[in-house]
């Protein structure tokens, strides 16, 4: 009976936060997040933890990444090399920056990553919703952005692996494996646009059968199966096909927008309430307060301290605005964490202490942003 309290309290949940998150300016991740803390194990014990939650949890969580990866605009780091090389030079010193600072700080290599990571997530909406994503520096933003989601996301697997199996030759050779099947499904999915063009259309187009929403599923749950194969992280090779997708199919809002709709309107939500109603927050605050001080103070140092290279190009007041909003957290940041968590590299305590931080980073990174941005960039 607890499971259909759980199931229909989730339901609920999923269907108000976003009414309040409009209201309250912040993203809807962020409430989640909060009322899965109140109504969880260490809250009113209300949503309780069970098979059938972790498993739809660990499917919106892989669900969550193949929708990053459909997010990626390649399109905008082709058009914008001057953009694409200030943005390759930004993340190679903010990840050098955060590998010093970790071992500073005695942390593990893997805070060294999430550091650099950033949520493309809260960084597109908020430059859309103050109306700079055509001007010079929301693309500086955006192409920085992309850049490093996609190599960061890279890294992370590329820990995972060496951590998992102690060896750094072999098994991460696997790890390129899906990127040369990732290669291969790119040439085929553009032969089939050029020989099955009205079978491809079928995709996005009004199709009583949905054929655009099995086909991504198919992709999506076979590069999953492959990277589960390689023995390569299960978020990247949804990732990838995400990406595979927005290549091939840029341009397919309506196929979009139904995959957003399945995913945000019911798996996403699901992992991130449950991530909430595992965690303890008053722990957090009492016991890990040192360790969640020195994470927000990395984690803007990291790549304001590397934002400076812009000043030549926009000044510096939009060069500290770009470090800034580079500094949000949000999916990626959180799979890292459950990662670290399975392979022993986080306690609990920590990755809850990670997870409290990369929430505070959804709220303050985008509200200092808007503070310093007084109109227009040129």
């Amino acid at each position: 009976m607890k499971g259909v309290y759980t199931l229909v309290t989730i339901a609920l949940l999923a269907f108000a936060t976003p009414l309040f998150a409009d209201r309250l300016r912040v993203p809807a991740v962020v409430l989640e997040v909060f009322a899965g803390m109140i109504l969880g194990a260490y809250g009113l014990g209300i949503i309780e933890s069970s098979e059938w939650l972790e498993f739809l949890s660990t499917f919106g969580l892989i669900f969550l990444m193949f929708l990053s990866g459909l997010d990626l605009d390649i399109n905008i780091i082709r058009k914008k090399k001057k953009f694409a090389y200030l943005g390759l030079l930004f993340l190679a010193l903010s990840m050098s920056f955060s590998y010093l600072l970790t071992l500073a700080f005695g942390l593990d290599l893997l805070y060294a990553i999430l550091l650099t990571n950033v949520s493309v997530g809260i960084v597109v909406p908020t430059i859309r919703e103050m109306g700079i994503v055509k001007s010079n520096l929301g693309q500086q933003i955006l192409v920085a952005a992309f850049i490093t989601d996609f190599v960061t996301m890279f890294a992370l697997t590329i820990y995972a692996v060496s951590v998992r199996t102690g060896k750094t030759g072999y098994e991460l050779l696997l790890v390129f494996g899906i990127f040369l099947v990732f290669l291969l499904s790119y040439y085929i999915g553009r032969l089939a646009i050029w020989h099955f063009p009205e079978f491809m259309s079928r995709w996005f187009t009004e199709d009583p059968m949905e054929l655009g929403v099995r086909g991504s599923m198919a992709i999506m749950v076979s590069f999953v199966g492959l990277s589960y194969l390689l023995g390569v992280e299960a978020i990247l090779g949804a990732f990838l096909a995400g990406a595979l997708l927005s290549i091939i199919f840029r341009g397919g809002e309506r196929l979009e927008e139904k995959l957003y709709g399945i995913g945000y309107g019911f798996l996403i939500p699901i992992f991130f309430i449950s991530v909430g109603a595992s965690m303890d927050p008053l722990k957090i605050l009492s016991s890990n307060f040192d360790l969640l001080v020195i994470l927000v103070f990395m984690a803007f140092a990291v790549k304001i301290v590397p934002s400076l290279i812009f000043v030549p190009t926009f000044g510096l007041v939009n060069s500290l605005r770009i470090g800034i909003i580079q500094t949000s957290k949000l999916s990626l940041t959180i799979a890292g964490v459950s990662i670290g968590e399975n392979l022993g590299v986080l306690s609990y305590d920590e990755a809850s202490t990670v997870i409290f931080f990369t929430i505070l980073t959804c709220l303050i990174s985008p509200t200092i942003f808007r503070a310093l941005y007084g109109g227009k960039s040129e």
